[in-house]
């Protein structure tokens, strides 16, 4: 996404607008405009009559977008046939779609809700939401669809470890540190070292190569686990480590033997992206991600079904 950033702004000043007129250009004309907004042109003035500012202030404008590309161009030519006043909108679907617009308001509001009362009330890290109640708090009626963005949002939200959706709640696990009223019971003080110990990330841990090992959560109990056959700093490629840098960079808690075996216990990385990581690892993920990711030297994991195409 791209926008407009101005060096130490004075102050930003607001207009009311409506969009009189969408015009959809080819795209090399619209990123001409981009480039040469006061050049003449003559979809801006065949359209004047439309562009003017009324007596309450509000611009009336053109909406000018570009084929195949989600930003657009607000444009109040005062009579002329370029771009006098003009605005860059760096996602104008909402403007074309007042229903989208008040959809993308309404999830917003009610994830903004969902995060709020939990982190707020939770005495356990945890809390659970009733689809009535959000009907009722937020005016959400949830559907099939909906519901799915709304948990794609929710797992974005940096408060969010993991969330859960029943039959008629959702049940959403916070990080504590954002939980004020967590009543868990204070661990043992031991007297802090002069110099704190630097942190151990599983990407430092991966300079030794580890075998027959598991991935799990300091927080959140995950499903069981998949056996990770063989990991090392050589077992990604460049793509792979961007790619999954955040669980890369994941703090190590602990490495154990437990249930199932060598644990390492991470923190600091949502379980979702941790479960999805050990299980493209173990060949549950689509054939040309899995070979973009995982170097070719690496041996496929033998304990894997095929892999999903």
């Amino acid at each position: 996404m791209q926008a407009i950033f101005e060096r130490k702004p004075s102050d930003f000043c607001l207009q009311d607008f409506e969009v009189s007129k969408t015009i959809r250009l080819p795209v090399e004309v619209f990123e001409d405009v981009l480039k040469n907004p006061i050049r003449d042109y003559d979809f801006i003035r065949e359209n004047i009559d439309l562009m003017h500012s009324d007596n309450n202030g509000v611009y009336h404008c053109l909406l000018l977008i570009g084929e195949g590309k989600n930003d657009g161009l607000l444009v109040e030519s005062e009579g002329y046939g370029y771009c006098r006043y003009a605005s860059y909108v760096p996602d104008a679907s909402a403007l074309t779609s007042p229903a989208l617009q008040q959809l993308n308001e309404l999830m917003t509001a009610t994830v903004d809700y969902i995060v709020e009362t939990g982190t707020q009330n939770t005495t356990e890290g945890n809390w659970i939401i009733s689809f009535d109640e959000l009907a009722q708090q937020t005016g959400f009626e949830h559907d099939f669809n909906s519901m799915d963005t709304i948990m794609d949002m929710l797992h974005e939200r940096e408060e969010v470890a993991d969330v859960a959706l029943g039959d008629s709640s959702i049940d959403v696990c916070y990080y504590l540190d954002f939980c004020p009223n967590y009543s868990g019971q204070p661990e043992e003080t031991v007297p802090e070292p002069a110099l704190a110990a630097p942190v151990t990330t599983l990407r430092d841990l991966l300079r030794t190569r580890w075998e027959d090992i598991h991935l799990m959560h300091k927080e959140v109990e995950l499903e069981v686990p998949h056996t990770i056959v063989e990991l090392d700093e050589r077992t990604l490629t460049a793509a792979g480590k961007e790619a999954w840098q955040d669980v890369l960079n994941a703090e190590v808690a602990k490495v154990y033997t437990g249930y199932y075996g060598l644990q390492i216990e991470l923190d600091k990385v949502k379980p979702s992206r941790l479960e999805e990581f050990s299980a493209m690892l173990a060949g549950y993920c689509p054939v040309s991600d899995y070979e973009k990711w995982v170097a070719e030297e690496a041996e496929s994991p033998t304990q894997s079904p095929e892999m999903k195409l």
